[in-house]
């Protein structure tokens, strides 16, 4: 009875760790269509909207622009940092609580270095709203720039940052063995350095939202997908990292002609 009973509690928290973070992930997602809904339903004159010049930005406007890439940072990247939880549990069965790298700080850790980035892409928004690169709606507005974002991002596909990054995160196991500390103080660690690598994996992509719209809910799905893709697709994560960037390569050059 005692090992199915280990067996059967190590499910259990498999279960309830997947659940946490689906409900996590699920309740983000919907808060980004229900502000992509009210942003088409509103007449212009009753939303909210990012001010044009950077002298009009106040203390709401960056909280409020700060609050929605930090929803898009937790409904794009839980899905992808999922597995990474769910091996830090599996490893941790059988350990005594001393030994065990703690779950939720594993969490923050990772969560606050996509915090930070959303801060920068506030920061970018800000600045791509002061030389009315975006539009009100938070739209494109010039094609240069959508052009050049969207190769930047593919060339960046190609780049030995790109590759390593990409490397780091698609061996989770061989880094949680070199790097995994037990504690808060360890998991926390290991949060910010997954975290490292995995902005650098996925930085260009996630900018390209400027190209495409900043609230463009059905283009952060595809390129969660695309992130999820060439991240855990077995033995295709070469053939797909290479097809993303030709890909945005050559619709950037398309804009950039027409």
């Amino acid at each position: 009875m005692g090992l199915p009973a280990r067996l059967s509690r190590s499910a259990i928290q498999g279960l309830l760790i997947a659940a946490g973070l689906g409900a996590a992930t699920i309740a983000a997602w919907w808060a980004l269509y229900r502000q992509q809904s009210v942003m088409d339903a509103l007449p212009m004159d009753r939303m909210w909207m990012p001010p044009t010049g950077t002298w009009r930005w106040s203390l709401t406007d960056f909280a409020l622009t700060a609050s929605m890439w930090w929803i898009m940072m937790m409904a794009m990247m839980l899905p992808v940092v999922t597995p990474m939880a769910l091996l830090i549990a599996r490893t941790d069965r059988g350990r005594s609580s001393e030994a065990r790298i703690r779950l939720p700080a594993f969490l923050l850790g990772y969560l606050v270095l996509w915090l930070g980035f959303g801060l920068v892409a506030t920061l970018l928004q800000w600045q791509f709203h002061r030389f009315e690169w975006l539009t009100p709606m938070m739209n494109s507005r010039v094609s240069a720039v959508s052009a050049a974002i969207l190769i930047a991002a593919g060339c960046y596909q190609f780049t030995p940052w790109k590759i390593a990054c990409l490397n780091h995160c698609r061996a989770p196991l061989g880094f949680l063995l070199a790097h995994g500390r037990p504690g808060w103080v360890g998991g926390l660690h290991l949060g910010l350095h997954h975290g490292f690598y995995c902005i650098g994996c996925c930085w260009a992509e996630m900018l390209v939202m400027f190209a495409v719209g900043v609230m463009n809910v059905l283009w952060m799905a595809l390129i969660t997908l695309a992130i999820l893709s060439e991240r855990y697709l077995p033995g295709a994560h070469a053939k797909i990292r290479k097809a993303i960037g030709v890909g945005l390569i050559a619709w950037g050059g398309t804009i950039a002609l027409i």
